[in-house]
């Protein structure tokens, strides 16, 4: 375990016939497979870290370790269930065996169309609503923080393509529910890592990918990728940005736990607005690169949106096909908080500062940590 009390502490405080517990700092590491540079590092984990140490008058430290440098992305659950670190981000497309209710949800990625709603449904729906998600990751000593949502994904692509008849024969870097949608469209879904997009299109492995318009600035692809279809077709909404340990958080104090219980709605707010800033800040600078947003014509938006209506329907046979007994009420119940929360959103219209008020409303007074 990382959580540990400073030795001059300690003894300071049994000299001065003080708590320890009381005097003692406590350092708390997290571990991420994505560099310090990422968005949810820059404005999620980071100011937390500063918050935390801030709040509690430096008695608690949350030291980050980014870029893999001990928790990667397919041994994220490993690493924090064997006390290497003692939290971290934990994406279940990696780790669909460990997680496989999480990773459910995340099939459906084409569903997902706003990252306020998809962050905010998620998020109530795996903390308050869904047992099994929780009883998945106490398997592994874990327990869910906090969720994250990427902002809708594109179709980058080094070719322009606007109609359903372009996709037909190329090679698109898309996975889970985005590789199915690739292929029911004719095209030819390849399965590789997103920082591995850039070599590929410029060797001619893929001819698109899948992805957040951030991704041009992100990855630079705008470099190699100088069209966009300007129509989003999902996200990624499953994303556990933060994960503890359980055997860490008992280890914590009680006003340490409430500092980190408080901070969570900021969290969500900050990965989602933060995908949502990196996104505009991509697209602001695209046409410097000669990049082409273009808009997809009738065939395109019909074919997605028969798709889209049986997505529900493919992931719920997908899923018996993967041994998850009756998944229809988790998947049916995941779908009424999307509902719920694209009505919210659309009733705050999408501010930033209200949307937290109603995630720390609607989720975390609910929530038992």
């Amino acid at each position: 375990m990382r959580i540990r009390p400073a030795a001059s502490l300690v003894a300071a405080a049994a000299i001065l016939g003080l708590s320890a517990v009381a005097q003692a700092e406590t350092k708390l590491t997290y571990g991420s497979y994505v560099p310090s540079t990422h968005v949810l590092n820059m404005v999620g984990i980071a100011p937390m870290a500063e918050h935390l140490e801030k709040a509690s008058n430096g008695t608690l430290k949350m030291e980050l370790f980014p870029g893999g440098a001990i928790a990667g992305g397919k041994g994220a659950v490993d690493q924090i269930r064997d006390g290497l670190v003692d939290s971290g981000l934990i994406v279940d497309a990696y780790v669909t065996r460990e997680l496989p209710t999480s990773a459910m949800l995340a099939e459906l990625g084409i569903i997902g169309a706003d990252s306020l709603v998809m962050a905010a449904a998620t998020n109530e729906f795996q903390l308050v609503d869904c047992e099994q998600c929780k009883e998945d990751l106490k398997e592994h000593g874990i327990f869910a923080m906090a969720y994250y949502s990427t902002a809708p994904y594109m179709l980058l692509c080094n070719k322009e393509v606007k109609s359903a008849d372009d996709i037909k024969g190329l090679k698109v870097r898309a996975t889970s529910g985005f590789g199915v949608m690739i292929k029911n469209m004719g095209g030819v879904p390849v399965n590789i890592a997103s920082n591995e997009v850039y070599e590929a299109m410029q060797r001619g492995q893929a001819d698109c990918t899948v992805g957040a318009d951030a991704w041009l600035k992100s990855y630079t692809l705008w470099d190699v990728a100088k069209y966009v279809l300007d129509f989003p077709v999902g996200t990624y909404h499953s994303g556990l940005v933060f994960a503890m340990s359980s055997d860490s958080w008992e280890r914590l104090s009680e006003d340490h736990k409430a500092l980190i219980r408080d901070y969570m709605p900021k969290l969500v707010r900050a990965a989602a607005v933060g995908y949502i800033d990196e996104a505009k800040e991509a697209r602001e600078g695209a046409a410097a690169h000669g990049v082409s947003f273009v808009k997809p014509d009738q065939s395109f938006v019909d074919a997605f949106t028969k798709l889209r209506e049986a997505e529900v329907d493919r992931v719920i046979e997908l899923s018996k096909s993967r041994g998850i007994n009756n998944p229809e009420p988790i998947i049916n119940g995941y779908m009424e908080k999307v509902a719920k929360w694209t009505a919210i959103v659309a009733e705050i219209n999408g501010d930033p500062e209200k949307f937290e008020e109603a995630v720390r409303r609607e989720i975390y007074s609910k929530v038992k940590f």
